[in-house]
């Protein structure tokens, strides 16, 4: 009889239960899986994965000691698959799928963990990449960061400071950059506003956000008025909003 190799797994969460019931599906579903370890701490999971030279990391984000992210400070260069975990649909989650990373999301459906590991064991196709980690890595701590906007034939990186604004355009999102390009996105604003929750954004309506940093003034408190002298009215429903960002800018 042909003998498999399994695939070596290591398991990163720093809650017991999670961990638990995490391993208890793999071994009673995916019998391809092996676990040959299991961390709760970064400095933890990067002696384990230096030591066990993993295949397939399940990666809790947000550990006893800091973010997961921060085992690729010392580990330059993965050479193992990585399925993040996440327990909150935040703008991390949203950025880890902006940038097609494999993640289930706590709590754990069984059946997505399933289809997400067959589709590794039946394709062998990473996903992860330090490249595409290191944009995400990028975006998630620096304003001066890159967005990829997917328009339909490709994708465009863009510098997330030279957006000016961004508008609702039917499903679709327009966004208009600082020298005068304006380019279409294959998702709603809806999208990009959970994306971009954590950057400097203000909604002034439904269907427009600007940058307030191309804010120049804010007349009656009512309208903004952009560098390139665009006024842009606020909703009644947002002008508690602007109120709080007149006086973060004051």
């Amino acid at each position: 009889m042909l003998n498999i190799a399994k695939i070596k797994t290591i398991i990163i969460e720093d809650d017991p239960n999670a961990q638990e019931y995490l391993a208890s599906i793999l071994s009673r579903n995916c019998k391809d899986i092996q676990i040959i370890g299991y961390a709760d701490r970064v400095e933890k999971a990067i002696n384990l994965i230096n030591k066990e030279n993993p295949e397939l990391v399940f990666m809790d984000i947000e550990l006893k000691d800091g973010l997961a992210f921060e085992i690729f400070d010392t580990i330059k260069n993965p050479n193992f698959e990585v399925i993040f975990i996440t327990a909150y649909d935040n703008f991390i989650k949203k950025a880890i799928d902006h940038y097609a990373f494999s993640f289930i999301v706590k709590p754990i459906e069984q059946e997505k963990l399933i289809t997400t590991v067959n589709r590794y064991i039946n394709l062998k196709e990473r996903l992860f990449t330090i490249s595409k980690y290191n944009l995400l890595s990028n975006f998630l701590n620096t304003q001066d960061s890159n967005l990829l906007l997917h328009t339909g034939k490709e994708h465009v990186s863009i510098k997330i400071t030279s957006i000016i604004k961004y508008i609702a355009d039917g499903n679709y999102t327009q966004f208009h950059l600082n020298d005068g390009k304006v380019y279409l996105a294959s998702n709603s604003l809806k999208y990009y506003n959970d994306l971009l929750a954590d950057k400097r954004f203000f909604k002034a309506h439904r269907s427009i956000v600007i940058n307030i940093d191309f804010i120049e003034s804010i007349y009656k408190k009512e309208t903004i008025i952009l560098k390139n002298k665009e006024k842009i009215n606020v909703s009644v429903r947002n002008k508690p909003h602007l109120m709080k960002l007149i006086n973060m800018l004051s």
